[in-house]
């Protein structure tokens, strides 16, 4: 074993022994303005330097990310990409409490409403549809407006199965939504009475030619041969 010569040919462990000794009989004896440090000599400088850097450690481990005052982590994030031109969008609502008294909702200019009876779309009180009306502007043969602003997100029927997409599928018709497929392509499953939201991505499922690559007769066919899909999203 190596040792670690000090002064005097003193091994650097003995010192280490005698300093303590040294803070130990002051924490003792001459210690009269910390009660922590005299009961408990030595170890007890450690919660002092813990209660120092206390609001480091609630800061970035006990705090969560809009829990501080007066400016929560989410909040600095914000001023600090800003101050820095990066990018500042953040995501809202899954971790903010929407139901708090005063929260803040910014409501866009689409922000769906009620219809009443009477109203020349109205179809069932219950439901509360989309104030959007897709493929309006550009002429399209078979407009769209969703019946509900709450539809099924896209979940592939590769990821699930046949019997999670018919009963998400017979779920969503019963609902008056619609239901998107996800990028994995169309299924008999997805065929089974509620609207559909057709996604493709980089692979094309259900779209590709042979070669791969992505085919417009197919999609052409694809839409033609299953009228329940009414809308298409690349992903």
């Amino acid at each position: 074993m190596v040792w670690v010569i000090g002064v005097l040919g003193i091994p650097w462990w003995v010192w280490i022994i005698v300093i303590l000794l040294i803070v130990a009989i002051r924490d003792i004896f001459f210690n009269r303005h910390h009660t922590i440090s005299h009961n408990f000599p030595v170890v007890g400088h450690f919660r002092y330097m813990l209660e120092n850097i206390g609001p480091e450690l609630r800061q970035y481990i006990v705090a969560n990310n809009r829990e501080e005052l007066p400016f929560n982590r989410s909040q600095r994030a914000w001023i600090y990409s800003s101050a820095k031109k990066e990018n500042n969008y953040q995501g809202f609502g899954t971790d903010q409490n929407q139901s708090e008294p005063n929260f803040v909702l910014i409501k866009p200019a689409l922000y769906p409403f009620r219809l009443q009876e009477g109203h020349p779309v109205y179809k069932e009180k219950d439901f509360l549809p989309s104030a959007k009306v897709i493929g309006l502007r550009h002429g399209r043969k078979r407009p769209y407006r969703p019946r509900s602003i709450i539809n099924i997100g896209a979940m592939s029927y590769g990821s699930l199965s046949k019997t999670a997409i018919t009963a998400l599928n017979q779920g969503s018709s019963l609902a008056g939504n619609y239901h998107n497929t996800g990028e994995g392509g169309l299924s008999p499953y997805h065929a089974l009475g509620a609207d559909v939201c057709f996604q493709f991505g980089t692979g094309y499922f259900g779209v590709r030619d042979e070669q791969g690559n992505f085919s417009m007769d197919k999609m052409k066919d694809l839409v033609t041969r299953y009228p329940q899909i009414r809308m298409i999203e690349l992903k």
